[in-house]
């Protein structure tokens, strides 16, 4: 017998079947509502793609607009297919297309159970924005080693959800990930599509976290075994070269990443055009422009023969053991011409490439860049680049310095290490979620700024300059105020883009024109790294070559480099190639990777001008026996006037070419010049016994005082080639 109805107060009777029945339809909803993971990938200037999983078999789309809650256009619906590696789940990559570049865009998912007639259900909102245009600025984050399997050893869970958690409240347009964040190495035979296919799963709950509004970017790591070394094993029955062909699949089916030939992205992105039986494009390594900044991701594990670090099973000792010869570790010929390429054609203010860590092994950053295809030394320090690489034209990372590459990220060492060389910064990424707070490998980086995990890196980049911070996370009870905090900006560091607003010749201060091996003054700002004033040390003179770059500091006179004598923040003297110039030339300085304003100066055969003490009048000259020329009270106890019919020594700039061309840079240069110049002291002619170079643009000019010159300071002039030495200058004379 069913019970009598109840009746409660203030409202309407009903039965107690009928508020059981409510309940269990609202418990039924409630369990049956599907769970999602959203997350961007291949952004461009006209389209997005959201990779979405379900648990659940739905139908789907996504609206869009350019303004919050209003969306006016939207996607086809579509029925997201069986998840080819997880039984129970479905999977989709949907194109939002049409999109305008730089433009702000607001999404969300509307779904409903596949085949129903039922209303959709919207789901939250979120954001995106489209390629941004030169001169915008923006926000990028990356990230280390996740290393999701070492549980309490390098990884907490809690600790990474809120790392991710905090680099979305950055609201970066992207975010890079750099290897190791799906390790299958430690798996254990026999491997099958299940396990591999579980640590790409695994990231997705933690990559839905920011990746709902800020497009992702993987590298490939060593520990994903995603490589050419174990898919070149043979068959076995524990499907060890299955691995890659798994990993790459699973990589590929739940992060949309780009690839040169893409439907939906067209020609936005360059990369790499291999296909690979059983998986495609592989999509590994690849280059986009954003705003001012160029972005590379280069990867060596699918492009080198012999295994470049940890093998199947987390083993180096088996059959997949790394090679001991790093010569066989290689980036591949394809991959370097396009590098290559990409570096060379990009236009790009800022240039930044991406890589698991150098050669995809080792320890440390600058320190192991001088090595092999890297950087062209065998173990043994010989530089074997030439017949270890015969078809390349440089090591990568003179393809580096070449193009001026700002920054080069890498990961594997599990701390956070700023460096440079030769003017390119080196970043070592730290962990994002290790509570143990470790600087690991520390001892392997002997120079740069280093500090402990756990955190990301946050990089702001804008027209004039780019911003690197490492924001630091720890777990609340780990916290130590006011000093360990999360959120604390641990380091920081700023590339400024130089400007250069004036030219000159070094000795006249004249604007008028420079000339090939003249010594030039450049004047402007951010010319060098603040506090970082200083000429050339005899050091840096190899093999008789006068150094391009001093610090991070290089210039270039129409794309030639110049030899480099003094830097500071706002003056740099350089040397210019000897090569012939003539009209107008261009001049271009480089610090830490960011180029300067081309800056347009006349050039001519020469440029003849005199050196001149303490700012002039009077010209930089010696006696015969090389004591100082001047008034005595120049240089007191030291300078001492000429006398008439004296032989006196006379230093210049700018004179031309001599008899004998000069070598390029040469630190030792010497030859009487094709025409000397006529040169008057007081308006009388001087009889010139010698006239030309002494060393590295140095002109020497002997000249006998005419016999009759008058006591005083007297004017001197010298001319060639119609052209003649600035005004005002002159020598002491007494008899």
């Amino acid at each position: 017998m069913p019970p009598k109805p109840v009746r409660a107060a203030g409202s309407p009777i009903l039965t107690l079947f009928v508020r059981l029945a409510i309940l269990a339809v609202t418990i039924s909803t409630a369990a049956a509502a599907p769970s999602f993971t959203q997350i961007l990938g291949q952004p461009t200037d006209h389209s997005i793609t959201v990779s979405v999983r379900s648990d659940t078999a739905v139908e789907l789309y996504f609206e869009f607009g350019v303004a919050t809650a209003v969306y006016k256009a939207q996607t086809p619906a579509v029925t997201p297919a069986a998840d080819p590696f997880a039984k129970g789940f479905y999977v989709a990559q949907v194109v939002l297309p049409g999109l305008a570049p730089d433009t702000q865009y607001f999404y969300r998912m509307q779904y409903r159970a596949a085949g129903s007639a039922d209303p959709f259900v919207p789901g939250t909102e979120n954001g995106f924005h489209t390629q941004r245009q030169p001169g915008s600025s923006f926000v990028f984050c990356i990230q280390g080693d996740s290393h999701p399997e070492r549980a309490n050893n390098m990884f907490n869970s809690a600790l990474y959800q809120q790392t991710l958690a905090a680099v979305a409240a950055e609201h970066p347009d992207f975010y890079l990930t750099s290897g190791d964040d799906f390790s299958v190495d430690t798996l254990q035979p026999p491997y099958t599509s299940a396990n591999v296919t579980g640590r790409y799963t695994l990231q997705l709950p933690y990559f839905d976290i920011l990746g709902r509004n800020s497009a992702l970017f993987l590298t490939n790591g060593n520990h994903e075994e995603a490589s050419l070394a174990n898919l070149n094993l043979p068959p076995d029955a524990n499907n060890s070269n299955q691995v890659p062909i798994w990993a790459q699949n699973a990589r590929n089916t739940y992060y949309a990443q780009p690839a040169p030939t893409d439907a939906a992205t067209g020609t936005f992105y360059t990369g790499n055009t291999t296909s690979v039986p059983g998986i495609g494009i592989l999509r590994d390594y690849y280059s986009w422009q954003w705003g001012d900044a160029l972005f590379a991701v280069i990867d060596p594990y699918w492009t080198s023969p012999a295994q470049v670090d940890t093998g199947l099973g987390g083993n180096n000792d088996t059959v997949t053991s790394k090679t001991n010869d790093l010569w066989q570790v290689t980036h591949g010929d394809a991959q370097y011409l396009w590098l290559k390429q990409t570096l060379e054609q990009s236009k790009a203010k800022w240039k930044f490439v991406f890589a698991h860590h150098v050669l995809g092994t080792q320890r440390g950053g600058v320190e192991v860049a001088p090595d092999f295809e890297w950087g062209g030394s065998s173990k043994n320090g010989a530089n074997d680049f030439a017949k270890q690489r015969p078809t390349w034209t440089a090591p990568i990372h003179k393809l580096f310095v070449d193009n001026h590459v700002t920054i080069f990220f890498q990961a594997h060492d599990h701390i956070f290490v700023h460096q440079q060389l030769d003017g390119v910064t080196y970043q070592s990424l730290p962990n994002p979620a290790d509570n143990t707070y470790t600087a690991f490998n520390s001892t392997a980086y002997k120079t740069g700024e280093q500090f402990p995990n756990a955190g990301y890196t946050k990089i702001t980049v804008g027209p004039a300059d780019v911003k690197v911070d490492y924001i630091r996370e720890f777990l609340p009870k780990d916290e130590k105020p006011p000093k360990l905090v999360s959120g604390m900006n641990q380091f920081s560091y700023t590339i400024t883009s130089p400007k250069i607003t004036r030219v000159a010749n070094a000795a006249s201060e004249s604007t008028a024109g420079i000339a090939p091996n003249s010594w030039v003054e450049i004047n402007g700002t951010g010319l060098a790294p603040a506090g970082d004033s200083r000429i050339w040390k005899s050091t840096e003179i190899v093999k008789n070559q006068l150094p391009t770059q001093l610090d991070s500091v290089a210039v270039t006179v129409n794309g030639k480099p110049a030899y480099v004598y003094y830097i500071s923040p706002t003056q740099i003297n350089v040397l210019t190639p000897p090569d012939a110039i003539a009209g107008s030339v261009n001049i271009q300085v480089t610090v830490s990777g960011a180029q300067s304003n081309v800056f347009t100066v006349p050039a001519a055969t020469a440029t003849p001008s005199f050196f001149v003490l303490q700012g002039g009048p009077y010209i930089a000259a010696t006696h015969a026996n090389g004591s100082l020329l001047g008034p005595t009270t120049l240089y007191p106890g030291a300078s001492t006037p000429a006398k008439p019919g004296e032989t006196i020594v006379l230093y210049g700039n700018g004179f031309g070419p001599t008899a004998t061309p000069v070598a390029a840079g040469s630190a030792t240069q010497s030859g009487s010049l094709a025409q000397p110049p006529a040169i008057t002291i007081g308006g009388t002619p001087a009889a010139v016994q010698f006239a030309g170079l002494v060393s590295a643009g140095l002109y020497q000019f002997n000249v006998v005082v005419p016999a009759n010159a008058p006591d005083g300071d007297l004017p001197v002039q010298a001319a060639v080639n119609g052209q003649t030495t600035q005004s005002g200058t002159s020598i002491a004379v007494q008899h």
